[in-house]
């Protein structure tokens, strides 16, 4: 009987052991020190995570960067990354007799975004053009919902926008894609206006 019982303990101490060994290698595995990410010398929220020499990344935080549409399927643990091709151009004048808009002086002036989008694969609900001013603050926002959610190319251009250059700097001009109702709107190209003061 007292042998019966020798041997319960030694595979109960040999099970305890081994989940012990297995819980610490987990442990180890997801063991690192955090990182911070700059990307363009601007630093992305919440950082990264560095194990073993490589670097994990909230893919979510980048979404920006990356100007990409991502999107989540729970149900079969995938994460699909689509990278539309989004060209942004900044004109002034009629659409009949166009010129090319880019740095400024502080002022105020009258500009229209144009967007060319092709190789757009996910359906869209709305599109959105936003100005920044240098301090980050938007300072002009047009949204449009799109009619056919399912076109994968088309052109697009803002109404006239308006707008006072107050600040020298950079003032970006962005142009985000929603996927759903409710879903974020998400980046997928930029433009720099340098706004300057006359000497």
């Amino acid at each position: 009987m007292k042998r019966k019982h020798w041997m319960w303990t030694v595979v109960l101490v040999l099970l305890v052991g081994g989940t012990s060994v297995g819980a610490n290698e987990t442990l180890q595995t997801w063991k690192g020190k955090k990182v911070r990410i700059e990307v363009n010398d601007e630093l992305v929220t919440g950082g990264g995570i560095q194990v073993e020499g490589k670097t994990y990344v909230p893919i979510r935080t980048l979404n920006n960067t990356f100007q990409a549409l991502i999107h989540t399927e729970n149900a079969t643990d995938t994460v699909n990354i689509y990278k539309p091709n989004v060209h942004l151009f900044l004109f002034s004048g009629d659409k009949n007799a166009m010129k090319p808009f880019g740095n400024v002086y502080t002022g105020k002036y009258e500009f229209f975004v144009f967007a060319q989008v092709d190789n757009l694969l996910p359906a869209v609900h709305s599109i959105r053009t936003t100005v920044s001013d240098p301090n980050g603050v938007v300072v002009e926002t047009q949204t449009v919902k799109m009619a056919d959610t399912t076109k994968d190319n088309f052109w697009y251009t803002t109404s006239p926008i308006k707008l006072d250059f107050k600040l020298t700097g950079s003032y970006l001009v962005r142009f985000a894609i929603k996927q759903t109702e409710e879903g974020e709107y998400e980046t997928l190209s930029q433009k720099s206006i340098a706004s300057m003061k006359r000497e």
